[in-house]
C-alpha cells in the first residue's frame, strides 16, 4: 500500500511493516527505514523488528505483531491497521493527510469488562542504522542514518540524523501518549581476521518502549511505568515524523509541535551556579532535582519566568525534572563533577598502583591488561601527559619507561627492531598499532632527562619518528594489507604538528623525511577526496576514518578540503536531553549506539581541531558535548549505571535500554571483552587465557581531552547573547571577570566573527566583548 503526500512517500505491506519511506525531494532518494529485501541480500534473519511490528505482554503472555495477521483498511493518504489479541485490539494508523509530515499513531483498546495492567509493550521504530561493507562511501553516507534520542514523559524526540549534514534528516516527535526508553538489537558480520577490507557491517534497528514492569540495570533516570487500561478504556501514544535539516531545524520542528526549548551548559560543577533557560508554551509551576534516584530537597533553586539557576552539592548524574502549568512533564539529565582533575588524576593514580605489574606471567613491567591492540598503550601516554601538566612524578614516569623498554618494543617488534614488527596477529600486523607507539614516545621525549632511567629525550624523539615513519610509509611495508593502512589517517593528528616542530630542532633530517611522508599521505586525500577515501578505516565506514581526516585536513590548513570531511563528523555527534545520549554515534563495540570513549573522544578532539580552522561554533559545540560524555566513562560518582571505584574506567556505555542483544548491558558500562563469552569474532579477540578488563583500550582520548579543553576556553556570540564553553563569568567587585573552567587553564579564546584571539584569563568581559550584558553559559 502506497501513501504519499508532497514530502513523503510510504509503503506499507499487508502484515504492516512500512518497507519504504522516502523524502520526495531526496536526490540520494534513501530509503529511511530498514527493510525486507537489504536483510535477504545481506542474510539477516530479523524481520520481526522492522518498522511497525510490536511486542507486547499482558496477563504473563508474550504477543508479537508478526504471528498476527491484521486487518486493513485505507484511503489515499491514510493507512489503519487493526490487531485482535483475545482481550484487546492494537490499532496502528499512518496518516499522510497533511503536506508536509507523517502522522504515525498507536492505539491499545481493552475490549472486556475488566481492567488489565500492560506488562510491556514497544514498538519497532527501525529507521536506517544500516553500516554497509561497501568501497562506495556514499552509500554509507547518503543512505544511512544515526539515532540519536531524547526520552521524556510528554516530549520525546529521535534525531535520525542522515550522515551528512548536507542531506536532509528525520525527526520524530512525540505528540501524546509517554514514551520510557529506546532499546536496540544489532545484527553483524565481522570479517577481521579474514583478508576483507573492509571487514564489517551491520544494523541496529531500535524499538519504542511504550509500557513495562521492569526496571532494567539500575538506570534510575527512565524507570518503569506500566500502562493501566480500565474496562472498555483506550489508550494512545502519537507520533509525527517530520523532514529536518539540521539540529537547530530540528529543535525548531519541535517547538511547533509544542515542546519546550532549553539552553544550559553541558557540565554542572558542585557549588557553582547552573543556569537553565527555558521557552515553553505553558508556564513552568515547579522544578524539582533528583540523584540517585531521591529527589533532593536542599538545592538551591531560584525560578524565574523563562529561567532558573541551580546549585548543587553533590556530584554525579541529575535529573531536572520540569512541571508546566498545563499538566505535562519534561526532564534533562546532566552531569555534575567535583572537579576534572580529580578524576583523570585518580585514573593515573589507579594505573601506576592496580594495572601495572612488575611481573605477569612470563612479561616484566607491565600494564595490565595485556592486547595485542596498540589502542591499550594510551594507558602510558595518558601517564606521561599528566605528568607533563602538573607535578613531576618520577616513579610514575619511571615505571612507563620501564614497560616501554621491557615490554612493548618486544611486544610488536623482533628483537626490539622497527624495521621487523611481529605478526601479532597470526600471520599479519596491524598498522594502525604503531600510531599510539608514536604518540607514547614522543612524550617520552618531552620528558626533562634528569627524569628518564634508559634512554636520553632525544633518542626517544629518534624512535618516534622511526616508528611513525613505520606508520604512514607504504615502502616499509611488503603485503598490500599493510600498505594500504598505512595511508589511512589515524589518530596520529593529536601529536604530528608538535612531533614535527621538535624534530625540525633537534633532528632535521628525521624532520624532512617525515613531513614530506605526511605531505604524500594528504595528498593523497586531497587528491580523492570526492570519494571520501579518508572515511574508511580497515574496519568500515566510521569516525575512526572521517574524524582524523577532518582533523589531518584541518591542522594542514586545507579549508575546503576539510569541509568535506567535516560535514560527516558533525553528522556524526548526537545531541539530546541526556548528555549520555551526545556521544560522537558508533555501534560495535557495544552492539548498540553508545558511548565509546577512545573514538568517542577522539572524534571530540578532531571536531574541536576543525572548529580552529572553519571558525563554525557548531564543532565547538558538538566537541565540547562529545568530551563530557567520554567523561563519563571514567567517572566514579555515577550512581545510575555500573558502578566504578576511583581510578576505574570502562569503555562503553550502551545508550540502549533495553540491550535485546545483551539485556545484562542496558545503559551499562563495560568494555568488549564483556562479548568473549558469546563466542564467535569476540572469542578470537580476547583471549580467555589472559585476564581482560573494561578499560584495555582507555587513555589516549584523555590526552586528547588534556591538549584541548583540559587547557583551553571558548566564548563567542550568538543572538547578541556571549556563548561561554568551559568557562564562566562570575561578578567581582562590580566587574564580570571570565574566568576558565579547565583543570589546567592555559587560554581563553574568543571567536570575534571569523577572528579567533586569545584574552586574558579572569579579565574584565567588558573591555572586550560588546555584548557582555547578555551571558549564556
Amino acid at each position: 500500500m502506497l501513501l504519499q503526500n508532497s514530502k513523503m512517500a510510504v509503503d506499507i505491506t499487508s502484515n504492516g511493516i512500512i518497507e519504504k519511506l522516502v523524502l520526495k525531494e531526496d536526490p540520494h532518494q534513501m530509503n529511511w527505514v530498514i527493510n525486507s529485501n537489504y536483510l535477504n541480500q545481506v542474510g539477516y534473519t530479523s524481520k520481526d523488528k522492522l518498522f511497525g511490528n510490536f511486542e507486547l505482554k499482558f496477563e504473563d503472555k508474550e504477543y508479537r505483531s508478526i504471528t498476527i495477521e491484521p486487518t486493513m483498511t485505507y484511503d489515499e493518504a491514510t493507512c489503519r491497521l487493526r490487531y485482535s489479541i483475545n482481550a484487546m485490539d492494537i490499532v496502528m494508523e499512518y496518516d499522510l493527510s497533511d503536506s508536509n509530515k507523517l502522522i504515525w499513531k498507536i492505539r491499545v483498546e481493552n475490549k472486556t469488562n475488566q481492567s488489565f495492567k500492560l506488562q510491556h509493550f514497544s514498538v519497532w521504530s527501525s529507521f536506517a542504522y544500516i553500516m554497509f561493507r561497501d568501497k562506495h562511501v556514499e552509500k554509507n553516507i547518503f543512505h544511512s542514518a544515526a539515532l540519536f534520542p531524547s526520552i521524556s514523559k510528554d516530549y520525546t524526540k529521535l534525531a535520525v540524523m542522515r550522515r551528512s549534514s548536507q542531506s536532509s534528516s528525520l525527526g520524530l516527535f512525540q505528540s501524546s501518549g509517554s514514551t520510557l526508553s529506546v532499546g536496540s538489537y544489532c545484527e553483524f558480520e565481522n570479517k577481521f581476521f579474514e583478508a576483507v577490507s573492509p571487514s564489517l557491517d551491520g544494523v541496529v534497528y531500535h524499538d519504542l518502549i511504550l509500557s513495562s514492569t521492569m526496571g532494567l540495570n539500575d538506570d534510575w533516570c527512565y524507570p518503569a511505568n506500566p500502562v493501566f487500561l480500565e474496562k472498555k478504556e483506550s489508550v494512545e501514544w502519537e507520533f509525527v515524523i517530520m523532514q529536518v535539516d539540521n539540529q537547530e531545524d530540528f529543535y525548531q520542528k519541535a517547538a511547533l509541535l509544542g515542546h519546550p526549548q532549553y539552553d544550559y551548559t553541558d557540565l554542572a560543577f558542585v557549588g557553582k551556579t547552573f543556569d537553565l533557560e527555558y521557552q515553553a508554551s505553558s508556564s513552568v509551576k515547579s522544578i524539582q532535582i533528583f540523584s540517585a534516584g531521591h529527589q533532593l530537597k536542599n538545592e538551591t533553586i531560584q525560578i524565574n519566568a523563562t529561567s532558573c539557576k541551580m546549585i548543587f552539592s553533590e556530584p554525579g548524574e541529575h535529573k531536572i525534572f520540569l512541571l508546566f502549568e498545563n499538566g505535562k512533564e519534561d526532564q534533562i539529565i546532566i552531569n555534575v563533577i567535583d572537579s576534572v582533575e580529580r578524576i583523570i588524576a585518580d585514573r593515573v593514580d589507579y594505573l601506576c598502583q592496580n594495572s601495572y605489574k612488575e611481573e605477569y606471567q612470563n612479561e616484566r613491567d607491565v600494564f595490565l591488561p595485556l592486547s595485542n591492540q596498540g589502542e591499550s598503550l594510551g594507558k602510558m601516554t595518558l601517564i606521561l601527559k599528566l605528568n607533563l601538566l602538573g607535578k613531576m612524578n618520577k616513579s610514575q614516569i619511571e615505571k612507563v619507561e620501564r614497560s616501554l623498554n621491557h615490554y612493548v618494543l618486544n611486544k610488536w617488534f623482533e628483537k626490539a627492531d622497527f624495521n621487523c614488527p611481529k605478526n601479532v596477529y597470526g600471520d599479519f600486523y596491524r598498522v594502525m598499532d604503531f600510531e599510539y607507539l608514536g604518540h607514547l614516545l614522543f612524550l617520552l621525549s618531552q620528558i626533562p632527562d634528569n627524569y628518564l632511567h634508559f634512554h636520553s629525550s632525544e633518542t626517544y624523539l629518534n624512535w618516534a619518528s622511526k616508528v611513525v615513519e613505520l606508520r604512514i610509509n607504504p615502502a616499509k611495508h611488503t603485503r598490500f594489507r599493510e600498505k594500504e593502512e598505512s595511508e589511512m589517517l589515524g589518530v596520529f593528528f593529536l601529536y604530528l604538528d608538535d612531533l614535527l616542530e621538535a624534530l625540525k630542532d633537534k633532528l632535521p633530517n628525521q624532520y624532512k623525511k617525515i613531513s614530506m611522508l605526511w605531505e604524500n599521505n594528504i595528498f593523497n586525500i586531497l587528491e580523492e577526496k570526492s570519494l571520501y577515501k579518508g572515511a574508511m578505516t580497515e574496519h568500515f565506514y566510521d569516525n575512526a576514518g572521517f574524524g582524523p581526516a577532518a582533523a589531518s585536513l584541518a591542522n594542514a590548513h586545507y579549508h575546503d578540503e576539510c569541509e568535506v570531511y567535516a560535514d560527516l563528523l558533525l553528522a556524526n555527534i548526537g545531541f539530546s536531553n541526556d548528555f549520555r545520549m551526545q556521544n560522537p554515534d558508533r555501534w560495535w563495540e557495544a552492539l548498540s549506539y553508545m558511548i565509546h570513549s577512545l573514538w568517542g573522544g577522539i572524534s571530540a578532539a578532531a571536531a574541536l581541531d576543525v572548529f580552529h580552522e572553519l571558525k563554525k561554533p557548531e564543532y565547538l559545540e558538538a566537541s565540547y558535548r562529545a568530551f563530557i560524555a567520554v567523561l563519563y566513562c571514567y567517572d566514579s560518582n555515577a550512581t545510575s549505571t555500573t558502578k566504578l571505584n576511583p581510578g576505574e574506567a570502562a569503555s562503553t556505555f550502551s545508550c540502549a535500554k533495553p540491550h535485546h542483544n545483551r539485556p545484562d548491558l542496558g545503559h551499562a558500562r563495560f568494555g568488549q571483552e564483556t562479548f568473549a563469552s558469546d563466542g564467535g569474532i569476540f572469542s578470537g579477540i580476547f583471549s580467555e587465557s589472559i585476564k581482560q578488563t573494561s578499560d584495555w583500550d582507555m587513555g589516549e582520548e584523555l590526552v586528547a581531552f588534556l591538549d584541548r579543553f583540559g587547557q583551553d576556553a571558548y566564548c563567542y556570540e550568538k543572538d547578541g547573547k556571549l556563548r561561554l564553553v568551559n568557562c564562566h563569568i562570575d561578578e567581582v567587585a562590580n566587574q564580570k571577570i571570565i574566568f576558565n573552567d579547565a583543570p589546567f587553564p592555559r587560554h581563553i579564546f574568543y571567536l570575534d566573527q571569523n577572528d579567533l584571539r586569545i584574552i586574558p584569563n579572569q579579565s574584565n568581559v567588558e573591555l572586550f566583548i560588546s555584548s557582555s550584558d547578555s551571558c549564556d553559559s
